[in-house]
């Protein structure tokens, strides 16, 4: 018995779209990035510290808040610098004087209106 080739390929064509999804269905695959905030280490620059911090992914506007903070043995912490800035995609360098001669213990806390927060592993600095 012989076989029509158009029907053959026909069924050879159903066959690969069955098995291969289509390229609207591996679309509603994909999600779009959470909301992050984020906040990097500070570093130090000859006498100026510099923290950078920010939020990504989001579709929201807030307003954020980078600060570099200095971490003080039985007392509140202090910040010696901040930049706020409000809207959805948000990159802040926020930088503080470094010049008192002490050794500090610093990190970035970047916070956010909509009440998140974040915080960077925290950094010793000699003679600052």
């Amino acid at each position: 018995m012989r076989h029509s080739p158009v029907l053959l390929s026909a069924a050879l064509t159903a066959a690969a779209f069955a098995i291969v999804p289509t390229a609207p269905a591996l679309a509603a695959v994909q999600q779009a990035p959470a909301c992050a905030l984020f906040a990097y280490q500070p570093t130090r620059d000859g006498n100026t510290l510099t923290a950078i911090g920010g939020r990504t992914g989001c579709l929201n506007s807030a307003t954020v808040t980078v600060r570099i903070v200095v971490e003080q043995k039985d007392a509140t912490p202090k910040v010696i610098g901040e930049l706020a800035q409000s809207g959805t995609e948000i990159n802040l360098t926020t930088k503080a004087p470094c010049n008192s001669g002490a050794t500090v213990r610093v990190h970035t806390e970047t916070i956010s209106s909509t009440g998140s927060i974040a915080h960077s592993p925290a950094i010793t600095f000699e003679k600052c």
